[in-house]
């Protein structure tokens, strides 16, 4: 069923922003980011959306923030991608060498 919803979640994505998945260029970063009081993913994506050097859609961000803590966080929350205060999610990003 996991597998399913991922792959879903993909697909929309990819289809949501009519463009062709490119490989990223750059370094791979990945921060542990620890959810505060009024926190939103959406404003949480923007934060590390920002650091990226590549430019990506908002939902497709959120949506692998969602997928790379899925076991940890949004596995028992989803599909809302409720966050809680102390949540720490894994966030990955790219930035140039």
């Amino acid at each position: 069923m996991k597998q399913l919803i991922i792959a879903a979640l993909i697909a929309v994505s990819v289809a949501s922003c009519g463009n062709i998945v490119e490989r990223p260029q750059g370094e791979l970063k990945s921060e542990v980011y620890t959810v505060q009081s009024g926190d939103t993913l959406d404003e949480i994506s923007y934060k590390f959306m920002k650091k990226s050097s590549v430019t990506r859609d908002i939902r497709e961000f959120r949506e692998g923030i969602i997928e790379l803590n899925w076991d940890t966080v949004f596995k028992d929350r989803y599909p809302h991608g409720l966050i809680h205060p102390g949540d720490r999610l894994q966030i990955n990003y790219y930035v140039e060498k």
